[in-house]
């Protein structure tokens, strides 16, 4: 394989579930968190769930909107501010064990090395996100990292001149902020998908100077 980067192509990566399995984590920490500040019964668990996994990818208070909303709940902002307190506090502590998927580093430096513009993005507040990078070694791939509005940011690559932009996430929610942004989108699920990236951007590459997408 002969990829061959350039400034202006970037690729940007998701986090949670895309170069890090937290899926199972990250469900546990907001029923727990939802629970602690709510008290909700255990009858409702499967409704707050199912909502956590259908809008996963989102910034959390679009995810506790709608959590509330389907429970037919209200929520004030204090009542919101330690949810999402312990929300943190509970993911801090359990990915702090979680590893990344086996081919991550190896395909970000790859990448690296070939030229392309790597960006990180997630749902979870900057401060949060650039800090469990560090904690895993990852900023050194990238170029920038942002977390809160990933939406925002991909919709901003329009406005850096880049001929191609990708975006790697793990959801529908990432898949429909990519759509409506005007970039590629390739879903990262495990490590093997990982790994298939790569011959996804040989073939992307080949779109032809002077055609943006």
């Amino acid at each position: 394989m002969t990829l061959m980067g350039e400034e202006r192509i970037a690729i940007v990566f998701d986090y949670d579930g895309t170069l890090i399995d937290t899926m199972k984590i990250k469900a546990a920490s907001y029923l727990n968190a939802f629970e602690s500040v709510f008290s909700t019964p255990c009858s409702l668990k499967d409704k707050i769930l199912e909502s956590q996994k259908r809008t996963a990818g989102a910034h959390r208070f679009i995810q506790l909107s709608d959590t509330l909303g389907i429970l037919g709940l209200t929520a004030t902002d204090e009542e919101k501010e330690r949810w999402s307190t312990i929300y943190s506090s509970l993911n801090e502590k359990a990915l702090a064990k979680v590893q990344l998927f086996p081919s991550v580093e190896k395909t970000l430096d790859y990448l690296k090395q070939k030229g392309f513009q790597l960006f990180a993005v997630s749902g979870i507040p900057e401060h949060e996100f650039l800090a469990e990078l560090s904690r895993k070694r990852l900023m050194r791939f990238f170029i920038e990292a942002k977390g809160g509005d990933k939406p925002a940011f991909l919709a901003s690559l329009k406005q850096r001149g880049f001929r191609i932009a990708l975006f790697a996430g793990d959801t529908s929610y990432d898949q429909k902020a990519a759509a409506d942004a005007g970039v590629l989108f390739f879903r990262v699920n495990s490590d093997k998908d990982i790994r298939s990236l790569l011959s996804y951007i040989e073939n992307m590459e080949k779109i032809p100077h002077g055609k943006s997408l």
